[in-house]
């Protein structure tokens, strides 16, 4: 499988060839436009396994060229790397809500961009789950021929499955890329905030694949209309949980949201496929702020998820007790 690099700068690019075959890349095309690298995808034949792409280019610029990439079913998935002089955060938010993977600014670290390739290396790998199988090959072809028809493939309750065609909802690796891309005091002025859907195994056991994947989606648009205006970024991680990063300014009243939440989902009109009404509602969590010294984003966005689920057992637990007052 072959990395497209796409730059407008020649010079970057003979750079960006020395580099790759000194980290052992040998299958490596170029484009020296958006235009000119949509036409290598659309050739057919092998599959691209990881883009690097820059985000200053004339004509289609890297943020637009990310978002055809993605609405090609082949490439729905496929590691996209920003490899891009440009630090400002509207930019770096633009990329990840695009559908970017990870984002390294330049000059290039060759060690720095040796590991993030091989973390999107075996990303792929796994994604294809052993690929030269004519079995696995099925299966992708499968896969993509239902995400084609609007269904949805079987997936586990735990599974952290991606979400489209909602703004701002990002997958789990590029929220914690995201998160590792600001800088430690952007990371520190922004703040996450936790969702959890109450009765989610009961939700998850009686819907169809296509249904559950459904009700994640409809969750994820509520949770955007309401948070939209805060520059939110939203990713889900399985399990029935979401977190959202938003500006530390803003200080989000909990049982608002969650109240706007439970309007926003009933606008929606949920049902399952005979037509009954299909009751979603959301537990929202306190916020989690960072720390300037020792917050990692994995620990932030385990706290977050918590803070969630608490809210969950507690509301539970409230109803326990006033049905108890009528026993």
């Amino acid at each position: 499988m072959a990395l497209l690099v796409v730059d407008d700068d020649p010079i970057i690019l003979r750079l960006m060839e020395g580099v790759l075959s000194s980290l052992g890349y040998a299958d490596v095309q170029y484009a020296m436009s958006g235009e000119e690298a949509l036409q290598k995808i659309g050739r057919g034949g092998d599959l691209f396994s990881t883009f690097l792409l820059d985000i200053k280019m004339p004509g289609m610029d890297g943020i637009e060229l990310v978002r055809h990439i993605r609405a090609n079913p082949l490439h729905r998935r496929t590691p996209i790397l920003m490899l891009t002089s440009v630090t400002e955060k509207p930019f770096i938010d633009a990329a990840f809500a695009t559908g970017a993977t990870d984002y390294i600014t330049k000059p290039i670290e060759v060690q720095e961009l040796g590991a993030r390739l091989r973390v999107a290396q075996v990303l792929y790998s796994e994604q294809q789950r052993a690929s030269d199988s004519v079995k696995a090959a099925q299966a992708l072809r499968s896969e993509i021929d239902s995400l084609q028809q609007g269904q949805a493939v079987p997936f586990e309750l735990a599974d952290p499955i991606t979400l489209y065609d909602v703004p701002r909802v990002i997958n789990a690796l590029a929220m914690e890329n995201y998160l590792h891309r600001l800088s430690r005091l952007r990371r520190f002025m922004v703040a996450a905030v936790g969702f959890q859907i109450r009765r989610v195994e009961s939700l998850y056991s009686m819907s169809s694949p296509s249904e559950f994947r459904g009700i994640l989606t409809d969750v994820a648009e509520a949770v955007f209309e309401n948070l939209r205006h805060l520059e939110v970024m939203i990713t889900y991680y399985g399990n029935g949980s979401f977190v959202a990063i938003v500006p530390r300014v803003n200080d989000i009243e909990r049982e608002d949201l969650e109240v706007a939440l439970g309007m926003t989902l009933a606008e929606f009109g949920l049902t399952i496929d005979c037509g009954l009404p299909m009751n979603v509602s959301v537990s929202v969590g306190d916020q989690v702020h960072t720390s300037m010294f020792d917050t990692s984003p994995k620990d932030l966005i385990a706290k977050t998820i918590s803070q969630a689920y608490a809210q969950t057992r507690t509301r539970s637990g409230a109803l326990q007790q006033f049905r108890g007052l009528f026993n």
